[in-house]
């Protein structure tokens, strides 16, 4: 679907930008070629081994073990990929699995695959129809290998590609009870709702035909009695289908989805699937989290700015009831005292939200005129001015109009939309569906007007926004066309996507220092494609803060955590917890921390000194001792997300976070009910040999207790309705010469 970067320079580009961000090395990763008669190619990366080989005629997965030097009876043939599609020129004609016929042409591994990274390519070509296909394995040092394949049209005439499955086949040699970790729900609001089933014998199937996906296609596969786990992500961000099969093994498929076809070949075109990132571990649930983190650190998130990463957020928008200034009050004077607070509160980046900011949707230059009469670039001067960067929000993938669209409450839309004047007049503006113009074209106009933007205001931030009001309605599959002679009907997706991406791809290049904040449809495209290209992810527009702790340890399964951006306090004050809780949670759950406006007071004379330093003490704590950890460090979930558990499973969120050494670290508990309660707490990562300083949040007080003795009798946490968590930071005592 898109271009991945492999070469010298992405691998440059990476060391010059992170600095001190890059992740630790990897463990030993390599490729062993095409050996033998049937071209075998066995991968090792970060301790799984992957083995695939022809199989009379067929490309086959033949072993996934956490065991090298495995034995060759030992063997299976499952197909490793799957394509589907329709050759006549009728659209009627049935869809046809290629799953034979495949004569190896060659297989070579890449010189330009970044540091410390291998990537293999086999060439492959059909006898039976005119497909070549080319099989993308990357490997790099993690237990989570990636996978693309290169489809290419050989016919003299177009072919749709109906269907496809990057990556499939089997994962366990023998059937055994296993449980299923992925989204319980795919509803707006309910991102990151994470949850156990067991998988039935026969074919389980999951799928999301709603185009926006709120539940992203991820799965995690338990095998109790093998102690291993496969962990699995597509990277695409629209519909999807996911199948598990027990019986003879244990197999599995995942693939993108479309009602007609997903994609029209032309005569001698070439498409790029989405990835496939599959891992295999043996250990714990903690284990198999460490190890798509770590992928997702090394190989996935994008290049950035260190001194312009995880900064502290003010997020200030107008349309929603419980803002300070909603309506016409969302003006210059009134957005001043919201700077002046933010620099107040110690924060770092001030976010003009959307959309009342602007005169219309797509008129991104003109700032409201009534409540902006001298545009923007006072309240940008004057950001600056406190030490604060500046933020704006955009919605230039939709066209609704900024004076009706909906006011929210606390979750809820009140009003409707309606396309505004400008996208009327100049739809070319505007990268959607159903345009006359190309995808390609479109982008171009969309690349032009993005550049414009960010230069006229001088951005430091970009927040990016995206709720469909244009595209086709929901389950569609994307904008329906008919292409080449034969009218196949296609979805605009993978086309769309490729453009999408490609314009970010490019931004990201020309601004080194811009971040890249995605906020589409309020927490949906949390997928790895959109990981790739954005800096930040916003998590939900959902309100109830206490609630949003479920989501924030669902979404920290899949996602490293500090790629985050969270709003503490969208929450009528009912929801919301005490101001420390709420502090801990943006400061202390590993994210990258944001505050919604209502959180903070109208203006300055209204923050008194006790909230001030509530703010102060909390900050410093995260720069000083949470920050300069948040890109290396692992991730331990104990509530309510563990290996036996889901987001609903229980009533204490619980989570730790721990130095690749087991030097330091720090645990955020919180009750997820105002009342009284009671949990004990017992760290998982630190190092049993060792003396840790014990610092307890709450009281100040410090114990310096064994290791050891922390991991087993724990520390007994209290929580009250008005004091609803802890924050405990742990340092390793140095041993005296």
């Amino acid at each position: 679907m898109r271009s991945v970067e492999s070469s010298k320079a992405r691998s440059r580009r990476r060391d010059r930008m992170t600095g001190g961000l890059r992740p630790e090395p990897a463990g030993e990763c390599g490729i062993a070629p095409c050996s033998g008669p049937e071209h075998q190619v066995v991968f090792t990366s970060g301790g799984a081994v992957y083995v695939e080989s022809m199989v009379g005629g067929r490309w086959c997965g033949r072993l996934w073990s956490v065991v090298v030097g495995t034995r060759a009876k030992r063997l299976w043939d499952s197909e490793a990929f799957e394509v589907r599609f329709k050759y006549a020129g009728s659209v009627d004609e049935p869809e046809e699995v290629l799953a034979t016929g495949w004569h190896f042409l060659s297989g070579s591994e890449l010189e330009e695959a970044p540091k410390g990274h291998h990537h293999f390519v086999v060439d492959l070509a059909n006898k039976v129809r005119p497909i070549d296909v080319r099989v993308h394995t990357v490997v790099d040092g993690t237990p989570v290998m990636t996978r693309w394949l290169d489809i290419t049209n050989r016919h003299d005439g177009p072919v749709a590609l109906t269907g496809l499955a990057p990556w499939a086949g089997r994962l366990w040699r023998r059937d055994a009870p296993l449980n299923l970790g992925h989204s319980l729900r795919r509803e707006v609001g309910w991102e990151g709702w994470f949850g156990w089933e067991p998988l039935n014998k026969g074919a389980n199937v999951f799928r999301n035909d709603t185009d926006r996906l709120w539940d992203d296609p991820y799965f995690v596969l338990r095998n109790p009695s093998k102690g291993e786990y496969f962990f699995g992500q597509l990277a695409w961000p629209a519909n999807y289908k996911m199948e598990f099969h027990r019986g003879k093994g244990v197999s599995f498929k995942i693939e993108p989805i479309a009602p007609k076809a997903l994609r029209v070949l032309g005569p001698g075109e070439t498409v790029q699937t989405p990835t496939v990132h599959l891992g295999c571990v043996k250990g714990d649930f903690d284990a198999a989290v460490h190890a798509m983190h770590d992928h997702i650190r090394r190989s996935v998130i994008p290049p950035r700015d260190p001194n312009r990463a995880f900064l502290s957020q003010y997020l200030v928008p107008g349309d929603w009831a419980i803002c300070h200034y909603p309506g016409e009050a969302f003006n210059e004077a009134n957005i001043m005292k919201c700077i002046d607070v933010a620099a107040s509160a110690g924060l770092e980046v001030f976010i003009l939200d959307g959309p009342t900011w602007v005169s219309g949707y797509g008129n991104w230059l003109v700032p409201h005129r009534v409540r902006f009469p001298r545009g923007l670039g006072p309240l940008i001067e004057y950001a600056h001015s406190k030490g604060l960067l500046f933020g704006l929000y955009f919605e230039t993938e939709g066209g609704r109009d900024g004076d009706t669209c909906a006011v929210w409450d606390a979750g809820t839309p009140v009003g409707f939309w309606k396309e505004s004047q400008v996208f009327r007049d100049h739809p070319e503006w505007f990268i959607r569906f159903n345009l006359d113009l190309t995808v390609p074209e479109a982008a171009m106009y969309m690349e032009s007007e993005l550049v414009r933007i960010i230069e006229h205001y001088g951005l430091d931030l970009y927040r990016h926004d995206s709720n469909g009001i244009v595209h086709c309605p929901p389950g569609a599959g994307g904008g329906q066309k008919p292409r080449g002679r034969a009218r196949m009907v296609e979805s605009d997706y993978m086309r769309y996507y490729e453009a999408f991406y490609g314009i970010f791809d490019r931004l990201r290049t020309k601004y080194p220092h811009l971040i890249l904040q995605q906020a589409s449809a309020g927490g949906y495209r949390l997928d790895l494609a959109t990981v790739g290209t954005f800096h930040e992810h916003f998590t939900s527009d959902a309100g109830g803060q206490l609630n949003s702790f479920r989501r924030l340890a669902g979404l920290s399964v899949f996602l490293p955590p500090e790629i985050l951006v969270n709003a503490f306090g969208l929450s009528r004050p009912t929801d919301m917890p005490d101001l420390d809780t709420s502090l801990r949670g943006a400061y202390a759950l590993g994210l990258t921390p944001m505050f919604f406006t209502t959180i903070l007071p109208q203006s300055v004379d209204e923050f008194g000194p006790e909230a001030k330093s509530r703010f102060a003490h909390f900050a410093r704590i995260y720069k000083s001792f949470i920050r300069p950890m948040l890109c290396t460090c692992r991730v331990y979930h104990h509530a309510p997300v563990s290996e036996a558990g889901g987001v609903e499973s229980g009533d204490w969120l619980a989570m730790e976070f721990v130095s690749r050494d087991g030097t330091r670290g720090w645990a955020t508990v919180v009750h997820l009910r105002k009342e009284e309660g009671e949990y004990i707490f017992r760290p998982k990562g630190l190092d049993g040999k060792r003396r840790y300083t014990v610092s307890f949040d709450r009281s100040g007080a410090q114990r310096v207790l064994a290791g050891g003795r922390l991991r087993s009798e724990g520390l007994k946490i209290r929580a009250k309705p008005d004091q609803c968590s802890e924050l405990l930071l742990f340092e390793a005592v140095t041993r005296r010469r």
